[in-house]
């Protein structure tokens, strides 16, 4: 897996902080390198990414004025397709944020779709530097900075089942059809769900709804993710149903824990039956081997950025037992173990972690209790706060706490 070719963070601090910055996607190191000396002697801050999930994390870890894409990471690659892919992903994650794309063996066609899919404006490979860059300075002109993007926000994704449930998700968001997303906590169905209405032509505000504490329904349009669906007051449920039979101006996407057929026993039958045209499965963690590696760099990376500590090296060993681990909370857990691997400078081994199982994997009570932790102390132990990143009510939080010693 490639791995970051920038400029220092010593270099970086030496540049005014008030500079513009971009990103620059390219798997050609050489391409690249001529790029940072022509932007460094314009003033500009410039980072690299050689690929999609290097590209998803860097826009993860830092704020950027302008994206210039490449649409070909993989050798003999030139359809572009790859590109197109992550230019979409950009402008969910960042709508605002300008991205010029930079081709070469993709041609002009390529080019032209890429602006009709979102892009502000193409240039050709080679390029000329003064073109370039006053191409750059006027886009960058009077822009400000975004605000970083959390992690959260990102969907990495590498496995079939996922880039299949995706593709399906990505199909039906421009319609106003009501969804059920269904997987266990901290699979990512949030995050799905965020994706979705990212995508959609709702033009309304997105309200994260949290069933068990819902006491009335919102006011007006947009989209509304209720979060365990199932835990909605009765009388609520009639509503919500009264309210999409009446054809009211919002978009439903329902959360659950639940499978399809528990879900059914649950919900009133008529708002079941408007709810579940469309069903979403998000497998577990421990079932999407494939997704691990992509989640565990993207994790490394951030979380070394984030606390300012450099990132321990992941060897083969790790990896085998980061993809054989049992994931109590999923990708939440997946995090929670990457985040302590970069806080403690190592990977915890048989020996390092008398808990552990026989094999070198962490055992399920391991695993929950040290996602626990790390939920409390990113909530300065808010109980409540906590409760809500795992999915689990102040109660059910607090009976793991006592079991646990917290």
């Amino acid at each position: 897996m490639n791995t970051f070719h920038n400029e220092s963070a010593e270099d970086i601090l030496h540049q005014n902080s008030s500079n513009p910055s971009l990103l620059f996607v390219d798997d050609d190191q050489d391409v690249q390198a001529a790029a940072r000396l022509l932007f460094r002697r314009r003033g500009i801050k410039m980072l690299s990414a050689y690929d999609t999930q290097e590209a998803l994390t860097q826009l993860a870890i830092h704020s950027f004025d302008l994206v210039l894409l490449d649409l070909n990471y993989s050798k003999g690659a030139t359809n572009g397709a790859e590109g197109l892919a992550l230019l979409k992903d950009i402008l969910i994650l960042r709508p605002d944020l300008p991205v010029v794309v930079v081709t070469g063996h993709s041609g002009v066609t390529i080019a032209v779709e890429a602006m009709r899919a979102g892009a502000c404006d193409f240039v050709m490979k080679p390029w000329n530097n003064d073109r370039l860059g006053n191409l750059v300075d006027k886009i960058l002109d009077g822009r400000k900075s975004e605000t970083m993007a959390e992690s959260e926000s990102i969907l990495i994704i590498a496995s079939p089942d996922m880039k299949r449930i995706v593709a399906e998700a990505d199909r039906l968001a421009p319609t106003r059809a009501p969804l059920i997303i269904c997987g266990p906590s901290g699979s990512g169905k949030t995050v799905l769900a965020q994706r979705i209405h990212a995508l959609s032509r709702n033009t309304g505000p997105i309200r994260m709804i949290y069933a068990e504490e819902c006491n009335r329904l919102p006011e007006g349009g947009g989209t509304w993710i209720f979060r365990d669906v199932e835990a909605l007051a009765p009388s609520l449920q009639r509503q919500l149903a009264d309210r999409l039979d009446g054809g009211e101006a919002v978009r439903v996407i329902a959360l659950t824990s639940q499978d399809r057929k528990t879900l059914e026993a649950q919900l009133e039958p008529r708002l079941m039956l408007l709810l579940g045209m469309v069903t979403l499965v998000i497998p577990p963690l421990n079932e999407r081997p494939d997704d691990i590696p992509a989640l565990a760099m993207h994790f490394l990376r951030y979380f070394a950025s984030r606390h300012g500590l450099p990132e321990p090296v992941m060897e083969p060993r790790h990896l085998a037992a980061l993809q054989a681990g049992l994931w109590p909370q999923n990708v939440r857990s997946l995090r929670a173990t990457i985040e302590r691997a970069v806080l403690m400078g190592t990977w915890e081994t048989p020996s390092e972690s008398p808990n552990a199982s026989g094999d070198g994997t962490p055992t399920l009570r391991d695993a929950e209790r040290s996602l626990i932790e790390t939920a409390l102390r990113n909530h300065s132990f808010n109980v409540t706060k906590a409760a809500r990143e795992l999915g689990l009510t102040r109660p059910a939080l607090y009976r793991r706490m006592a079991r646990y010693g917290l």
